[in-house]
C-alpha cells in the first residue's frame, strides 16, 4: 500500500534529491486527520463552545484537514505522473496503470470498510433483514478515487490535444467542478430550508436515482460528495504540475514566498471577487441569483493549503529535515486511514471505540490524551509496516489474481 512519493528519474549515479516539503505536507495531513477524528469523536458537546479560544483554533484546524488531504493527494499524484518521461501511449504508461490500480484499491477499501460484519451476523442470528443502507455511502476514499480518475482523464486529454501547459487544464476542470458545486450547494440550502418549513423529506439529487448514485452528489450519506472535494484534488494536480515544471526553483526562497502571497490573496480577496461575480451574472441576466460566492470557503481553504505548502517549501529550502519516521507517515496514508476507521468507527468489523468507549463524553484533556495516543500508536504501526504490507500484498494478489 505504501508508495514512495518521489522516484529517481535520473541515472543511478546521479541521485535526485527528494522534495521533502511534499512528504511533510502529506504527513501533516494524515496527523491532522487522526487528531481531528479522535478528538471529534470524544470531546463532549459542552466544551464545543465558540467562546473558548482553544476550541475555535481546533475547529478551524479540523476544517482544514480535508482540503489539505485532498489537495496534497492531487499534488503528489500529478507530480509523479508528470515525472514519467516516456513516449508510451496513455494506457501503456506505467504511472497511468498504477493510477487506475490505485483507484481500484481506494474504491475496494472505501466500500469494504463500510460493511459491518457484526450487524450481518446479528441479522442472520435473529433472522432480520440486512441493513446495508450505509454501505452505499460516498465517503473519503471513494471521493479521492473519483478525483484521481479525473486527474488521469484530463492527463489523457492533454496528451491527445498536445497544446498548452497541463496545469491550465487542471485549473479549468477545477473551476468547472466548483461551478457545479456552487449550483448544487444552492440546491441543498434551498432543500434544507424547505424541509425546515414544511417537515417534508429531503429531495435528494439526482432525483429518482438509486441512493448509491445520489450519495455521490447529494444523498443521505454524501458528506464527501465528489462535487464538493474533487475540486481540491484538481487544484492539487495543478499545483503538482507547476512544482514539477519549476522544480529547480523550489529551493529559492522567493518561490515559497510566492505561494504564501497567493494564499494571502485568496484569503483576503476571494470572497469579494466572487460576490462581485454574482452581481455581474445577475446584472446581465445570466441568472436570477448568483451562487458563486458559496465557493468562498473552498477557495479560502485552498489558499490556506497553498500557504502551508509555501511555508514547508521554505523550511525544506533552508533546513535539513531529518525525521524519516515522520516523513514515512505521509507515504502510508491509505493503511493508516483504513485501520483508523476500523478501530475508531468499527468499519468492516462493526464494533469500534465509537460509540462503545468514546462518544462525545470526554473532557478536553482526555480527548487530547486519546488523540495523542492514537497518533503515537499509528506512528509505531508505520515504523514496522513492511511485514504488514507484505501480508496485505499477498492477500490482495490472491483476491485480484488477474492483476498480476
Amino acid at each position: 500500500m505504501a508508495e514512495n512519493l518521489l522516484e529517481n528519474q535520473l541515472p543511478e549515479k546521479v541521485k535526485k534529491p527528494r522534495l521533502q516539503f511534499i512528504d511533510m505536507a502529506r504527513s501533516i495531513a494524515i496527523l491532522l486527520m487522526l487528531e481531528g477524528h479522535f478528538t471529534g469523536a470524544g470531546l463532549a458537546n459542552r466544551y464545543r463552545n465558540e467562546d473558548y479560544v482553544l476550541y475555535n483554533i481546533w475547529h478551524n484546524l479540523h476544517g482544514l484537514t480535508s482540503p489539505l488531504f485532498f489537495t496534497v493527494t492531487g499534488l503528489i499524484f500529478v507530480y509523479l505522473l508528470m515525472g514519467q518521461k516516456s513516449d508510451e501511449s496513455f494506457f501503456q504508461n506505467n504511472r497511468v496503470k498504477k493510477g487506475f490500480k490505485r483507484v481500484g484499491d481506494l474504491l475496494f477499501w472505501g466500500y469494504l470498510i463500510q460493511l459491518s460484519v457484526w450487524s450481518i451476523i446479528k441479522s442472520i442470528y435473529y433472522n432480520t433483514p440486512f441493513q446495508l443502507e450505509w454501505f452505499a455511502a460516498f465517503h473519503v476514499l471513494q471521493s479521492i478515487a473519483v478525483g484521481i480518475s479525473l486527474l488521469l482523464i484530463i492527463y489523457g486529454i492533454h496528451l491527445f490535444i498536445k497544446k498548452g501547459a497541463i496545469h491550465w487544464y487542471y485549473l479549468a476542470a477545477a473551476l468547472i467542478v466548483f461551478i457545479g458545486y456552487s449550483q448544487m450547494k444552492s440546491y441543498i440550502q434551498a432543500d434544507e430550508l424547505r424541509i425546515d418549513r414544511t417537515n417534508l423529506k429531503a429531495s435528494y439529487w439526482p432525483n429518482g436515482f438509486p441512493s448509491f448514485i445520489q450519495n455521490m452528489f447529494y444523498g443521505k450519506y454524501s458528506d464527501f460528495s465528489f462535487m464538493r472535494y474533487s475540486g481540491y484534488v484538481l487544484l492539487g494536480g495543478m499545483t503538482g504540475s507547476i512544482i514539477r515544471k519549476y522544480e529547480r526553483l523550489t529551493k529559492k526562497n522567493w518561490f515559497g514566498i510566492s505561494f504564501i502571497l497567493i494564499a494571502i490573496f485568496l484569503n483576503v480577496f476571494i470572497q469579494s471577487i466572487l460576490t462581485q461575480l454574482d452581481f455581474f451574472t445577475e446584472s446581465i441576466g445570466l441568472c436570477q441569483q448568483g451562487v458563486y460566492e458559496l465557493n468562498s470557503t473552498s477557495f479560502i481553504r485552498f489558499g490556506q493549503v497553498i500557504g502551508l505548502i509555501g511555508v514547508l517549501m521554505l523550511i525544506d529550502a533552508n533546513f535539513k529535515v531529518k525525521a524519516p519516521l515522520f516523513l514515512k507517515l505521509g507515504q502510508n496514508t491509505l493503511p493508516i486511514y483504513v485501520v483508523h476507521v476500523i478501530i475508531l468507527y468499527g468499519g468492516l468489523v462493526g464494533v469500534g471505540l465509537k460509540p462503545n468507549v468514546i462518544d462525545l463524553n470526554l473532557s478536553p484533556y482526555a480527548a487530547v490524551g486519546v488523540s495523542v495516543t492514537a497518533m503515537i500508536s499509528f506512528t509505531i504501526m508505520v515504523k514496522y509496516i513492511e511485514p504488514l504490507e507484505e501480508f496485505y500484498n499477498r492477500v490482495v494478489d490472491r483476491i485480484f489474481f488477474w492483476r498480476k
